[in-house]
């Protein structure tokens, strides 16, 4: 079948993390100073300590709150946090994520007392009326649900137990009340385009209160035995979140990512108004992520048959769903992606849905 005559999109990659490289980006920029050197040398340490400190400042983290390195990205850091913190408290457990609901099963395996509140239907489980006493455990986006909690208005001030958010694909996007979180963890592979490898544990001066040392947990899991760092950084990765620390700057910091990331989700809401195959997996706009989008066919579609035929063509690399989510398409618009790029997918998407059938591969 002949190929239609379609804008191709700059970058096929519009995978939920690691996401798309910012623009600009290349292996030639990338700072080679500390390659190869001991992590503990004076100036490696100064060097991690003011990134580390470049990132504080960036956020907005407030003083007298510590910022943790871990292995493992931000599974690391939040195995490091389930196994430091919880176990003292009943835990408020909010879960609408298919990735979230991992942590949930950790919970239950480590036998701690769990309010479990659980959907996993494209609706939102009741963040009412939790218990003052308990700690709260969340997720602030859910990637393989394109939800979001979206704000942190339904956490009481009052709060006495400790609120703990996975904050990964909402960081750099939105304006995080760190006042009222308590532990964050997050990595650098979502909103900067960054590449996996370290997680990041924030904590409150509350957080540090609970935080003691436990002899029986090994040493990448025990948070009370380190400073800052767990185990030796990839300065690696330090220099490539360099690069995506500086195009983030440059294109205007939090303001203007939340904003690009705001317009490229409304090509895929515009997109879904006029589309006859695909509906939006989250059933209440208000719990509609930023970024990502979710959808799933609501007519017979051979979806794998899609997705190979843009894979085979370079058009979109890693758009299907989560494994555990039901088939559809998952799309990462966040401020490294292109609206141009978008509008391209879309088109396409459109072709493929009524072409498919009649592709050979």
């Amino acid at each position: 079948m002949k190929m239609p005559n379609l804008t191709m999109p700059d970058s096929p990659n519009f995978s939920c993390g690691p996401t798309r490289k910012p623009d600009g980006w290349e292996v030639k920029k990338l700072n080679q100073q500390f390659l190869g050197r001991y992590h503990r040398s004076d100036d490696v340490i100064e060097y991690v300590e003011a990134v580390v400190s470049r990132i504080k400042k960036i956020l907005n983290i407030p003083k007298g709150y510590e910022l943790i390195i871990t292995p493992g990205s931000t599974t690391g850091a939040m195995e490091a946090v389930i196994w430091s913190f919880l176990g003292e408290n009943e835990i408020t457990t909010i879960i609408y994520d298919y990735w979230e609901d991992l942590w949930a099963n950790d919970l239950k395996k480590l036998k701690l007392k769990v309010d479990l509140r659980l959907s996993l239907n494209g609706t939102m489980p009741s963040l009412k009326n939790i218990p003052r006493k308990n700690d709260i455990f969340f997720v602030w986006t859910g990637t393989s649900t394109g939800m979001s909690v979206n704000n942190c208005d339904f956490i009481k001030n009052s709060q006495e137990g400790l609120v703990i958010s996975d904050i990964t694909s909402a960081v750099f996007i939105y304006d995080i009340p760190w006042r009222k979180l308590d532990i964050s963890v997050f990595s650098w592979q979502k909103a900067l385009g960054g590449e996996s490898q370290h997680g990041m544990v924030v904590l409150s001066p509350k957080a540090k209160k609970r935080l003691k040392k436990k002899d029986s947990l090994p040493k990448v899991l025990d948070l009370a035995r380190h400073n800052y760092l767990i185990n030796t950084p990839s300065l690696l990765s330090f220099s490539d979140l360099e690069i995506c620390l500086d195009t983030y700057q440059k294109r205007g910091s939090l303001k203007e990512n939340k904003k690009i990331c705001e317009e490229n989700k409304k090509i895929i809401d515009t997109w879904l108004e006029h589309n006859i195959y695909l509906e939006k997996f989250s059933k209440d706009k208000s719990f509609d992520a930023i970024t990502p989008s979710f959808v799933i066919p609501n007519k017979e579609i051979n979806l794998d048959k899609v997705h190979n035929f843009l894979k085979i063509n370079k058009i979109a690399y890693d758009i299907k769903s989560y494994k555990k989510a039901p088939k559809g398409i998952r799309v990462w618009t966040g401020p490294t992606i292109k609206k141009k790029d978008l509008i391209a997918l879309t088109n396409w998407l459109d072709w493929s849905f009524k072409n498919i059938n009649n592709i050979q591969l």
